[in-house]
């Protein structure tokens, strides 16, 4: 997994640190079986790709916070997919696209901005 390193004034949990994160994560009682039921009621079969993304997304949280914007998420996802394609291979796996739909799957607040149906981008 490549490092993404997030300015600290992107997130905004920028003040917070990794356990506080961790605790919250840990509130979710978050596993695999939630994720099924939630990709199962968006017709999405998840297999080893989507998994992947959930994975980082989630790790992605947990180091970083939740970014300000959608499209910090978005960079970061690109780059660490770019052996697979970046963007134009996520959006393949996550036709809600891999931020939105994405986060929603890892059981993660969506970062703002992640909809913005006025320029027609969805992260």
């Amino acid at each position: 997994m490549k490092q993404f390193n997030a300015d600290p004034q992107e997130t905004e949990n920028s003040g917070k640190d990794t356990s506080d994160r961790l605790v919250e994560l840990g509130d979710q009682r978050w596993g695999r079986g939630k994720s099924l039921a939630l990709a199962k009621g968006e017709g999405v079969d998840l297999n080893d790709e989507h998994w992947a993304v959930i994975l980082f997304l989630r790790k992605f949280y947990l180091d970083h916070g939740l970014p300000i914007t959608a499209r910090i998420t978005a960079r970061a996802l690109n780059k660490n997919f770019s052996g697979q394609g970046g963007s134009k291979y996520l959006n393949r796996l996550f036709s809600g696209g891999p931020v939105t739909q994405g986060s929603r799957l890892a059981n993660l607040r969506t970062p703002a901005y992640a909809t913005d149906p006025s320029f027609g981008t969805s992260y």
